[in-house]
Protein backbone atom coordinates (compact mmCIF):
# COMPACT_ATOMS: atom_id res chain seq x y z
CA UNK A 1 0.00 0.00 0.00
CA UNK A 2 1.54 3.47 -1.20
CA UNK A 3 2.01 6.12 2.12
CA UNK A 4 0.27 9.28 1.96
CA UNK A 5 3.53 10.72 0.57
CA UNK A 6 3.06 7.91 -2.42
CA UNK A 7 -0.26 8.96 -3.17
CA UNK A 8 0.72 12.98 -2.88
CA UNK A 9 3.15 12.15 -5.73
CA UNK A 10 1.67 9.93 -7.73
CA UNK A 11 -0.90 12.94 -8.14
CA UNK A 12 1.61 15.24 -9.11
CA UNK A 13 3.00 13.25 -11.56
CA UNK A 14 -0.66 12.36 -13.27
CA UNK A 15 -1.83 15.04 -15.71
CA UNK A 16 -3.75 17.87 -14.40
CA UNK A 17 -6.92 18.34 -15.41
CA UNK A 18 -9.45 21.41 -14.67
CA UNK A 19 -13.21 21.26 -15.37
CA UNK A 20 -15.54 24.31 -16.60
CA UNK A 21 -19.15 24.15 -15.55
CA UNK A 22 -19.03 22.02 -12.22
CA UNK A 23 -23.08 21.49 -11.94
CA UNK A 24 -22.38 20.05 -8.57
CA UNK A 25 -23.33 22.67 -6.61
CA UNK A 26 -27.31 22.81 -8.35
CA UNK A 27 -29.29 20.11 -5.74
CA UNK A 28 -29.78 18.53 -9.15
CA UNK A 29 -29.80 14.69 -9.14
CA UNK A 30 -28.80 14.41 -12.57
CA UNK A 31 -26.47 17.13 -12.44
CA UNK A 32 -24.89 15.90 -9.56
CA UNK A 33 -24.36 12.17 -11.13
CA UNK A 34 -23.03 13.84 -14.58
CA UNK A 35 -19.79 15.26 -12.15
CA UNK A 36 -19.50 12.38 -9.94
CA UNK A 37 -19.01 9.78 -12.80
CA UNK A 38 -17.28 12.04 -15.33
CA UNK A 39 -14.70 13.10 -12.00
CA UNK A 40 -14.82 8.92 -11.93
CA UNK A 41 -13.54 8.46 -15.77
CA UNK A 42 -10.77 10.81 -15.72
CA UNK A 43 -9.37 9.50 -12.71
CA UNK A 44 -9.92 5.79 -13.80
CA UNK A 45 -7.46 7.21 -16.68
CA UNK A 46 -4.87 8.29 -14.55
CA UNK A 47 -5.75 12.30 -14.64
CA UNK A 48 -5.86 14.59 -12.09
CA UNK A 49 -8.66 16.89 -11.54
CA UNK A 50 -7.13 20.03 -9.62
CA UNK A 51 -9.78 22.60 -10.20
CA UNK A 52 -13.56 23.50 -11.30
CA UNK A 53 -15.01 26.27 -12.42
CA UNK A 54 -18.78 25.76 -11.21
CA UNK A 55 -21.08 26.79 -13.62
CA UNK A 56 -22.45 30.37 -13.92
CA UNK A 57 -19.10 31.47 -12.29
CA UNK A 58 -16.68 34.15 -13.56
CA UNK A 59 -14.00 32.21 -14.23
CA UNK A 60 -12.27 34.91 -15.83
CA UNK A 61 -11.78 36.98 -12.71
CA UNK A 62 -11.55 33.66 -10.09
CA UNK A 63 -8.04 34.13 -9.34
CA UNK A 64 -8.59 30.42 -6.99
CA UNK A 65 -9.29 28.79 -10.75
CA UNK A 66 -6.61 30.65 -13.26
CA UNK A 67 -4.17 29.78 -11.16
CA UNK A 68 -4.55 25.26 -11.76
CA UNK A 69 -5.60 26.49 -14.99
CA UNK A 70 -2.42 28.46 -16.29
CA UNK A 71 -0.38 25.00 -15.21
CA UNK A 72 -3.28 22.18 -16.83
CA UNK A 73 -2.12 19.60 -19.13
CA UNK A 74 -6.04 19.70 -20.28
CA UNK A 75 -9.24 21.91 -19.75
CA UNK A 76 -12.42 20.03 -20.14
CA UNK A 77 -15.73 22.14 -20.51
CA UNK A 78 -18.96 19.98 -19.30
CA UNK A 79 -20.74 21.69 -21.89
CA UNK A 80 -24.30 20.49 -20.47
CA UNK A 81 -27.50 22.28 -21.33
CA UNK A 82 -25.71 25.83 -21.27
CA UNK A 83 -24.48 26.02 -25.25
CA UNK A 84 -27.60 27.38 -26.86
CA UNK A 85 -29.50 30.17 -28.51
CA UNK A 86 -26.16 32.57 -27.13
CA UNK A 87 -26.59 32.47 -24.11
CA UNK A 88 -23.81 34.89 -22.31
CA UNK A 89 -22.87 31.51 -20.17
CA UNK A 90 -21.83 29.66 -22.89
CA UNK A 91 -19.72 32.25 -24.66
CA UNK A 92 -18.57 32.44 -21.57
CA UNK A 93 -17.56 28.89 -21.50
CA UNK A 94 -16.05 28.96 -24.76
CA UNK A 95 -13.85 32.14 -24.16
CA UNK A 96 -11.37 29.71 -22.23
CA UNK A 97 -10.36 28.32 -25.39
CA UNK A 98 -8.80 31.42 -26.39
CA UNK A 99 -7.19 31.89 -23.07
CA UNK A 100 -6.08 28.08 -22.84
CA UNK A 101 -4.05 28.41 -26.83
CA UNK A 102 -1.70 31.14 -25.32
CA UNK A 103 0.07 28.25 -23.25
CA UNK A 104 -1.37 25.61 -25.73
CA UNK A 105 -3.30 23.50 -23.25
CA UNK A 106 -5.98 21.14 -25.43
CA UNK A 107 -9.37 21.97 -24.84
CA UNK A 108 -12.09 19.40 -25.00
CA UNK A 109 -15.73 20.50 -25.30
CA UNK A 110 -18.17 17.38 -24.09
CA UNK A 111 -21.47 16.10 -23.22
CA UNK A 112 -22.93 19.28 -24.67
CA UNK A 113 -26.41 20.37 -26.02
CA UNK A 114 -24.93 22.89 -29.07
CA UNK A 115 -28.15 24.78 -30.86
CA UNK A 116 -28.71 28.03 -32.54
CA UNK A 117 -25.68 29.64 -31.84
CA UNK A 118 -23.80 32.84 -33.07
CA UNK A 119 -21.78 31.92 -36.44
CA UNK A 120 -18.74 33.55 -34.38
CA UNK A 121 -18.85 30.46 -31.83
CA UNK A 122 -17.67 28.60 -34.67
CA UNK A 123 -14.04 29.27 -34.36
CA UNK A 124 -14.05 28.31 -30.59
CA UNK A 125 -15.22 25.11 -31.92
CA UNK A 126 -12.79 24.57 -34.67
CA UNK A 127 -9.91 25.25 -31.95
CA UNK A 128 -11.20 22.53 -29.45
CA UNK A 129 -9.00 19.50 -29.65
CA UNK A 130 -11.89 16.91 -29.00
CA UNK A 131 -15.84 17.52 -29.14
CA UNK A 132 -18.32 15.75 -28.04
CA UNK A 133 -21.80 16.56 -28.05
CA UNK A 134 -24.27 14.35 -26.43
CA UNK A 135 -26.80 14.25 -29.23
CA UNK A 136 -26.47 13.50 -33.17
CA UNK A 137 -28.02 16.38 -33.77
CA UNK A 138 -25.98 18.81 -31.48
CA UNK A 139 -23.00 17.00 -33.20
CA UNK A 140 -24.24 17.86 -36.27
CA UNK A 141 -24.43 21.63 -35.83
CA UNK A 142 -21.32 21.60 -33.91
CA UNK A 143 -19.55 19.60 -37.19
CA UNK A 144 -21.42 22.80 -39.19
CA UNK A 145 -20.73 25.67 -37.36
CA UNK A 146 -16.94 24.73 -36.64
CA UNK A 147 -16.56 24.05 -40.55
CA UNK A 148 -16.23 20.41 -40.47
CA UNK A 149 -14.16 19.87 -36.84
CA UNK A 150 -15.19 16.25 -36.20
CA UNK A 151 -17.72 16.04 -33.26
CA UNK A 152 -18.63 12.73 -31.76
CA UNK A 153 -21.68 11.48 -29.69
CA UNK A 154 -21.78 10.38 -26.61
CA UNK A 155 -25.11 9.91 -25.00
CA UNK A 156 -25.33 12.53 -21.82
CA UNK A 157 -22.67 11.08 -19.29
CA UNK A 158 -25.36 10.44 -16.50
CA UNK A 159 -25.88 7.47 -18.04
CA UNK A 160 -22.20 5.87 -18.53
CA UNK A 161 -22.84 4.08 -15.59
CA UNK A 162 -24.94 1.98 -17.41
CA UNK A 163 -28.50 0.51 -16.70
CA UNK A 164 -29.65 0.98 -12.83
CA UNK A 165 -31.42 -2.08 -11.43
CA UNK A 166 -34.73 -1.81 -9.61
CA UNK A 167 -36.54 -4.80 -8.57
CA UNK A 168 -39.69 -3.50 -6.47
CA UNK A 169 -43.02 -3.77 -7.50
CA UNK A 170 -44.03 -0.69 -10.15
CA UNK A 171 -47.41 0.76 -9.44
CA UNK A 172 -47.30 4.50 -8.55
CA UNK A 173 -48.06 7.68 -10.68
CA UNK A 174 -45.00 9.97 -10.55
CA UNK A 175 -44.95 13.26 -11.06
CA UNK A 176 -42.11 15.45 -11.77
CA UNK A 177 -41.09 19.37 -12.34
CA UNK A 178 -39.71 21.39 -15.02
CA UNK A 179 -37.70 24.39 -15.94
CA UNK A 180 -40.31 26.94 -16.78
CA UNK A 181 -42.52 27.97 -14.21
CA UNK A 182 -45.57 27.50 -16.90
CA UNK A 183 -44.73 23.71 -17.42
CA UNK A 184 -44.15 23.39 -13.83
CA UNK A 185 -47.79 24.85 -13.26
CA UNK A 186 -48.94 22.22 -15.39
CA UNK A 187 -47.21 19.44 -14.26
CA UNK A 188 -48.39 19.98 -10.79
CA UNK A 189 -52.48 20.83 -11.46
CA UNK A 190 -51.62 17.06 -13.57
CA UNK A 191 -50.67 16.03 -10.26
CA UNK A 192 -53.34 17.37 -8.46
CA UNK A 193 -56.26 16.22 -11.23
CA UNK A 194 -55.08 12.75 -11.18
CA UNK A 195 -54.12 12.61 -7.79
CA UNK A 196 -50.79 11.14 -8.75
CA UNK A 197 -48.62 8.83 -5.68
CA UNK A 198 -45.74 11.58 -5.66
CA UNK A 199 -44.78 14.73 -6.74
CA UNK A 200 -40.86 13.86 -7.30
CA UNK A 201 -38.59 17.13 -8.54
CA UNK A 202 -35.16 16.12 -9.90
CA UNK A 203 -33.86 19.50 -8.44
CA UNK A 204 -33.96 19.35 -4.66
CA UNK A 205 -33.22 20.93 -1.39
CA UNK A 206 -30.97 19.99 1.11
CA UNK A 207 -32.20 22.77 3.34
CA UNK A 208 -32.77 20.61 7.06
CA UNK A 209 -35.97 22.52 7.56
CA UNK A 210 -37.71 20.07 5.08
CA UNK A 211 -36.58 17.17 7.04
CA UNK A 212 -37.84 18.47 10.45
CA UNK A 213 -40.81 16.50 11.88
CA UNK A 214 -43.69 19.19 11.65
CA UNK A 215 -41.96 21.94 10.56
CA UNK A 216 -40.85 20.22 7.46
CA UNK A 217 -44.08 18.35 6.58
CA UNK A 218 -45.89 22.31 6.26
CA UNK A 219 -42.57 23.32 4.65
CA UNK A 220 -43.11 20.98 2.00
CA UNK A 221 -46.41 21.90 1.41
CA UNK A 222 -45.56 25.50 0.95
CA UNK A 223 -42.76 24.78 -1.66
CA UNK A 224 -45.44 22.97 -3.68
CA UNK A 225 -47.45 25.59 -3.43
CA UNK A 226 -44.86 28.16 -4.01
CA UNK A 227 -42.54 26.49 -6.54
CA UNK A 228 -45.40 25.29 -9.09
CA UNK A 229 -47.15 28.77 -8.33
CA UNK A 230 -50.45 27.06 -7.88
CA UNK A 231 -52.46 26.54 -4.72
CA UNK A 232 -53.76 23.02 -3.35
CA UNK A 233 -54.64 21.85 0.42
CA UNK A 234 -54.09 18.94 -0.83
CA UNK A 235 -51.14 17.43 -2.44
CA UNK A 236 -49.50 14.38 -3.31
CA UNK A 237 -46.68 13.31 -1.15
CA UNK A 238 -43.96 15.79 -2.03
CA UNK A 239 -40.37 13.65 -2.01
CA UNK A 240 -37.26 15.98 -1.85
CA UNK A 241 -35.12 13.05 -2.31
CA UNK A 242 -31.67 13.83 -0.38
CA UNK A 243 -29.56 12.00 -2.45
CA UNK A 244 -29.28 10.15 -5.93
CA UNK A 245 -29.94 6.80 -4.45
CA UNK A 246 -33.29 7.95 -2.37
CA UNK A 247 -34.28 9.96 -5.92
CA UNK A 248 -33.99 6.38 -7.98
CA UNK A 249 -35.48 4.78 -5.16
CA UNK A 250 -38.48 6.69 -5.61
CA UNK A 251 -38.97 6.73 -8.94
CA UNK A 252 -38.44 2.74 -9.27
CA UNK A 253 -41.75 2.70 -7.71
CA UNK A 254 -43.17 4.87 -11.18
CA UNK A 255 -45.50 2.65 -13.62
CA UNK A 256 -45.84 6.46 -15.08
CA UNK A 257 -42.80 8.92 -15.02
CA UNK A 258 -44.19 12.63 -16.13
CA UNK A 259 -41.93 15.25 -16.29
CA UNK A 260 -40.19 18.26 -18.07
CA UNK A 261 -36.73 17.75 -17.00
CA UNK A 262 -34.53 16.13 -19.32
CA UNK A 263 -32.20 14.19 -16.78
CA UNK A 264 -35.30 12.93 -15.09
CA UNK A 265 -35.99 11.35 -18.10
CA UNK A 266 -32.15 10.18 -18.57
CA UNK A 267 -32.82 8.33 -15.51
CA UNK A 268 -36.26 6.90 -16.76
CA UNK A 269 -33.98 5.36 -19.54
CA UNK A 270 -31.79 4.21 -16.65
CA UNK A 271 -34.36 2.46 -14.77
CA UNK A 272 -36.60 1.67 -17.68
CA UNK A 273 -39.47 3.63 -15.57
CA UNK A 274 -42.50 4.08 -18.44
CA UNK A 275 -42.35 8.03 -18.97
CA UNK A 276 -44.11 10.83 -20.38
CA UNK A 277 -42.08 13.87 -21.33
CA UNK A 278 -42.33 17.45 -22.07
CA UNK A 279 -40.21 19.65 -24.24
CA UNK A 280 -37.78 21.56 -22.93
CA UNK A 281 -35.63 24.76 -23.62
CA UNK A 282 -33.88 22.93 -26.01
CA UNK A 283 -34.54 20.19 -28.25
CA UNK A 284 -32.43 17.81 -26.32
CA UNK A 285 -34.93 15.79 -24.91
CA UNK A 286 -36.72 14.89 -28.81
CA UNK A 287 -32.47 14.46 -29.65
CA UNK A 288 -32.80 11.82 -26.97
CA UNK A 289 -35.66 9.77 -28.05
CA UNK A 290 -34.80 10.15 -31.51
CA UNK A 291 -30.79 8.98 -30.59
CA UNK A 292 -32.45 5.92 -28.58
CA UNK A 293 -34.69 5.45 -31.98
CA UNK A 294 -37.80 4.70 -30.23
CA UNK A 295 -39.54 7.74 -31.68
CA UNK A 296 -41.52 10.48 -30.11
CA UNK A 297 -45.09 9.07 -28.91
CA UNK A 298 -43.90 9.75 -25.00
CA UNK A 299 -42.72 12.95 -25.84
CA UNK A 300 -46.01 15.96 -25.02
CA UNK A 301 -46.19 19.18 -26.17
CA UNK A 302 -46.91 21.37 -23.25
CA UNK A 303 -49.82 22.39 -23.69
CA UNK A 304 -51.46 18.55 -23.98
CA UNK A 305 -50.36 17.48 -20.31
CA UNK A 306 -53.82 19.67 -19.73
CA UNK A 307 -55.84 17.51 -21.69
CA UNK A 308 -53.97 14.16 -20.04
CA UNK A 309 -56.77 11.58 -19.28
CA UNK A 310 -55.90 8.38 -17.34
CA UNK A 311 -56.20 5.87 -20.06
CA UNK A 312 -53.36 7.90 -21.36
CA UNK A 313 -51.24 6.82 -18.68
CA UNK A 314 -51.19 3.61 -18.76
CA UNK A 315 -48.35 3.24 -21.14
CA UNK A 316 -45.94 0.42 -20.20
CA UNK A 317 -42.65 0.45 -22.32
CA UNK A 318 -43.16 -1.90 -24.93
CA UNK A 319 -40.24 -5.23 -24.81
CA UNK A 320 -39.07 -3.00 -28.39
CA UNK A 321 -38.51 -0.20 -26.52
CA UNK A 322 -36.97 -2.17 -23.42
CA UNK A 323 -34.25 -3.44 -25.93
CA UNK A 324 -33.78 -0.39 -27.95
CA UNK A 325 -33.15 1.62 -24.01
CA UNK A 326 -31.21 -1.06 -23.33
CA UNK A 327 -28.32 -1.43 -26.58
CA UNK A 328 -28.84 2.89 -26.23
CA UNK A 329 -27.68 2.25 -22.39
CA UNK A 330 -24.86 -0.32 -23.35
CA UNK A 331 -23.42 2.13 -26.26
CA UNK A 332 -23.61 4.80 -23.72
CA UNK A 333 -20.81 2.73 -21.60
CA UNK A 334 -18.83 2.03 -24.37
CA UNK A 335 -18.52 5.36 -25.63
CA UNK A 336 -17.94 6.45 -22.44
CA UNK A 337 -15.13 4.83 -21.37
CA UNK A 338 -13.56 5.54 -25.17
CA UNK A 339 -14.05 9.59 -24.56
CA UNK A 340 -12.45 9.31 -21.33
CA UNK A 341 -9.54 7.37 -22.92
CA UNK A 342 -9.42 9.79 -25.47
CA UNK A 343 -9.09 12.93 -23.05
CA UNK A 344 -6.17 11.14 -21.10
CA UNK A 345 -3.77 10.57 -24.40
CA UNK A 346 -4.71 14.43 -24.79
CA UNK A 347 -3.69 14.83 -21.21
CA UNK A 348 -0.31 12.52 -21.54
CA UNK A 349 0.62 13.57 -24.57
CA UNK A 350 1.14 17.72 -23.22
CA UNK A 351 1.96 16.08 -19.93
CA UNK A 352 5.22 14.20 -22.03
CA UNK A 353 6.35 17.52 -24.26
Amino acid sequence: MLSAQGNRKEETAAPKVVILNDTSRRGHHGCNRVMRLLRAGLQRHGLHVVATSHARNNWPSDASFLAPLSSADLVVINGEGTLHHGKPAGRLLLDVVDHARKSGCPVALINAVYQSNPDSWGQALADCALLSARDAQSAAEMQRASGGASARVVPDLSMSGGAVAFTGARSELVVGDAVRLDARRRLARLALRMEADRYLPIKTSLSPIFRAPLVGRLATWGLFNAYNAVFAVKQPETILAQSEQAYISALGRANMHVTGRYHAVCFSVMTGTPFLAIGSNTWKIQALLDDIEIGRARLLPTQAIDDIRPGALNRPLSAGELEKLKTYLDGAVKSAEQLFADLAALAFSRRNR
